[in-house]
């Protein structure tokens, strides 16, 4: 049942960052919550896509022969993911036919955007590029999965905030984030392992180890899928609260099977290696009679999925759809599609206009502000052209209002004139260690480091380090309060880069690197964990996907940009003052969460469903 709370003279909710004080224990039980488990396979899901168009594909390409300059362009794809707030609107605007009635609004789109996921990587799969003129295909095809990854990451990021209340989201965030990093992972290290098992090498190309390897990663994306029909949909009224209950138990039975002896397995992997790499050692902590037994288990957990699936949308329950679309007609529909697919065509186009005429400058501050402008320039282009077409009638205003503007309205309605101080916080928050790591690959081979070790401990430990880092930014959001949380954050996002100062004094040290690679990654899953809690708490659940996905892009636009001139800094000052520089970046930035936390009280979603928990047949596993 919803319940009034105070609000501030802006007219936000009480303060959500007090919440009462958890023991460490209490904070700990709050993941074994039913929807934490949700969210941890979406987040495997969303991690899956993301480096099938960057690392997996450039290396497929480059054994293939393709040029350098052909592979990089291909990380274009994944452009989406800077740019999803322009469709965003769409997701909370637009039903999709059947999907929205038969499983929920969020579902829906997911469904949707998982089986674009799993089509796109199959078309991938198709195309040999090693024949330069089915280049195009491919492109085709690595342009639908970034897309549609990003539009998956709207839809869950939305269905993670209405899942459950403010005080829930640092865990959900913190898991979220742990599955993401799996599912980098599996797509990451597991494609090429997948790649060298099958026969294909930097000497001896096969078209047919990739083309396998890629119709394997479609077939783990199964287990996004899995966790969309097993879930429930927050914003809905469940009539047959049997099935669902059923659907919920089945599926924990499952996850159970496979996480408690994969974590347990992984963790001992991971000490195994780093043992190995820093003492230059051999020692096998897993009997190697062992990984046959291993391995099967695993693979049969995994070929039953497509069977559960089956059952899970057998077995689905009816629904009550309570959550408001904006377009109330099909005429709406595709006026609405109109317009995005316009504004669209008007920021490519004025991007690579501007693109030839604006100069190229090798200094950095300078460099930062023209590209700056590049952008903004293209973002004011496409906000015109929708302006324009609103106002010769091809979308309602009323419409086009409910859909892009009045989500941005409510946060400033919110927030008055402290939102410009929440957006700086949310677009610098992350700068530090997002520009560091831009050039992080590079340094390390400067530093006299093989790809092999690179490989070990960044791509794998420092991944599963970022993973442990994130739990422990749950944690901590749920022992303190958030900002006190995003505090401890932000100082060690910073105070890490100083590690790497260190090892550029001690080139080709393997115990320094691994130690700045260690803390560097623990300290950026802690801050990612409770920074994504942070914009949870920001987001309205009335504009949940728009808002949210906004404030996502804004995180990494202006860090990404910065970080573009990395290597122009190092070339000129040197890696020692470019780690100090990224160090005294993150400072201000402290200051910045103290002026936050003293000015602005953050108001508490307020929830237009809320009404709908009791009746919910999750809560028996909410509570």
């Amino acid at each position: 049942m919803s319940v009034s709370t105070p609000t501030n003279e802006n007219g936000s909710k009480a303060e959500l960052t007090a919440p009462p004080k958890k023991s460490w224990s209490d904070a700990a039980k709050a993941y074994l919550d039913s929807r934490v488990i949700i969210m941890l396979f979406l987040g495997f899901s969303a991690g899956i896509p993301i480096l099938l168009i960057f690392s997996s594909l450039s290396l497929w390409l480059r054994e293939a022969g393709i040029d350098r300059s052909v592979v990089t362009m291909f990380s274009w794809a994944a452009l989406g993911y800077s740019f999803k707030f322009i469709w965003a609107p769409l997701i909370d605007a637009l039903p999709v036919p059947f999907l929205t009635k038969w499983l929920g609004r969020r579902r829906g789109w997911m469904v949707v955007s998982q089986l674009l996921v799993i089509l796109a990587i199959i078309l991938m799969a198709r195309v040999n590029p090693i024949d330069e003129h089915v280049l195009v295909y491919m492109a085709a095809a690595a342009v639908l999965l970034g897309f549609s990854s990003a539009t998956q990451d709207i839809v869950i990021d939305a269905y993670r905030i209405e899942l459950a209340p403010p005080a829930m989201q640092s865990i959900l965030s913190s898991i979220y984030v742990s599955g993401y990093r799996i599912g980098m992972i599996v797509a990451g290290a597991g494609a090429l392992y997948l790649a060298d098992y099958f026969g294909s090498t930097e000497t001896f190309y096969s078209y047919e180890a990739w083309r396998n390897t890629y119709y394997i990663m479609a077939a783990v994306m199964t287990l996004g899928l899995l966790t969309t029909f097993a879930s429930y949909e927050p914003t809905a009224e469940t009539l047959q609260k049997n099935k669902q209950q059923l659907n919920l138990k089945v599926f924990l039975s499952y996850s159970a099977l496979l996480l408690v002896p994969g974590l347990l397995f992984g963790f001992i992997y991971l000490i195994n290696i780093v043992i190995n790499e820093i003492f230059n050692s051999a020692v096998a902590l897993v009997p190697l009679a062992w990984l046959p037994g291993i391995k099967l288990y695993f693979m049969v957990l995994i070929a039953a999925a497509p069977l559960l699936l089956l059952f899970f949308i057998i077995n689905q329950s009816k629904i009550i759809n309570k959550a408001p679309l904006v377009a109330e007609t099909r005429s709406d529909y595709v006026r609405l599609v109109l317009l995005f697919v316009a504004a669209v065509f008007s920021f490519i186009v004025c991007y690579v206009l501007l693109g030839k005429v604006l100069p190229e400058t090798e200094a950095v501050f300078i460099g930062f502000i023209v590209e700056t402008l590049h952008l903004l320039s293209s973002l004011a282009a496409a906000v015109a052209a929708g302006y324009v077409l609103v106002q010769v009638g091809l979308v309602r205003k009323e419409v086009a209002m409910a859909t892009w503007i009045d989500p941005i309205l409510d946060f400033f309605r919110r927030y008055g004139k402290k939102a410009l101080l929440l957006l700086a916080l949310i677009g610098l928050y992350r700068i530090s260690d997002i520009v560091a790591g831009v050039i992080s690959n590079v340094f390390y081979q400067d530093m006299g480091f093989s790809k092999t070790d690179i490989a070990n401990a960044v791509k794998l430990v420092g991944v599963i380090m970022s993973i442990g880092g994130g739990f422990l930014g749950g944690l901590l959001a749920q022992r303190f309060r958030i900002m006190q949380a995003m505090m401890v954050g932000a100082l060690l996002a910073s105070a890490t880069n100083l590690l790497f100062v260190i090892l550029t004094y001690n080139p080709g040290n393997l115990p320094i690197m691994y130690m700045a690679v260690i803390f560097d990654n623990l300290a950026a899953g802690l801050a990612s964990a409770v920074f994504i809690a942070f914009l949870s708490a920001l987001t309205s659940i009335r504009f949940t996907a728009v808002q949210y996905a906004i404030f996502s892009s804004l995180m990494t636009l202006m860090p990404k940009v910065l970080g573009g001139y990395s290597g122009t800094i190092v070339d000129n000052m040197g890696y020692p003052f470019f780690f100090v520089f990224t160090f005294a970046i993150g400072l201000p930035i402290l200051y910045l969460i103290y002026v936050v936390d003293k000015k602005i009280v953050i108001g508490e979603n307020d929830d237009p469903v809320a009404d709908l928990t009791d009746s919910n047949p999750s809560n028996t596993a909410k509570d």
